[in-house]
């Protein structure tokens, strides 16, 4: 962290710079990737006004207060820069959590339908409703596990393609396999 202090129609005590070092030291405590502080400090008759821009990468934090004492104003800026990178702390950890959600893979949903509504008046009919879990195998396994299970057709995901495939048993008693 590259710390950079300017006094305008002062000049800065080294009790002052001291206390802006501690006040940047307890805010790296919050976030670990500052670049540099730019610390403007300035005096008009009875105002101190301190500007404290934070850069990390990618963002720039800045807080401006205006007191009738220096190291209150440096400690009002200390306090909002320290809120504003909690706040953005947070928003990158919800994005980041956010992401993670919608990154996993979503399974397939088997509908069971009643026969009889098909071609009924009302339109079909939903029984039930349920996720079909796609275990990792590849395609000769599949096909033992659909035999075992007495299906006609198994969903999986191919442990050779990496892509869910599909498994059924043809007219002519072969194989077919598809990959989605």
């Amino acid at each position: 962290m590259e710390l950079t202090t300017t006094a305008r129609h002062f000049k800065a005590s080294p009790e002052l710079i001291e206390h802006i070092e501690v006040k940047m030291r307890k805010i790296k405590r919050y976030f670990e990737n500052i670049i540099t502080v730019d610390v403007i400090m300035s005096k008009e008759k009875t105002r101190n006004i301190a500007e404290i821009n934070l850069r990390v990468q990618g963002h720039v934090f800045t807080a401006l207060e205006e007191t009738e004492n220096m190291y209150i104003s440096i400690d009002r800026c200390e306090r909002d820069l320290e809120k504003q990178i909690k706040k953005y702390r947070g928003k990158l950890h919800s994005r980041h959590q956010n992401h993670k959600k919608g990154s996993g893979r979503q399974y397939p949903r088997e509908f069971v339908i009643n026969a009889e509504s098909v071609e009924s008046a009302n339109g079909i009919e939903m029984i039930e409703e349920a996720a079909y879990n796609l275990e990792n195998m590849n395609v000769e396994e599949a096909i033992k596990a659909m035999k075992i299970q007495e299906k006609e057709f198994f969903l999986f995901d191919n442990s050779e393609s990496g892509k869910p495939s599909f498994v059924y048993r043809r007219s002519d008693g072969n194989y077919g396999v598809i990959n989605l």
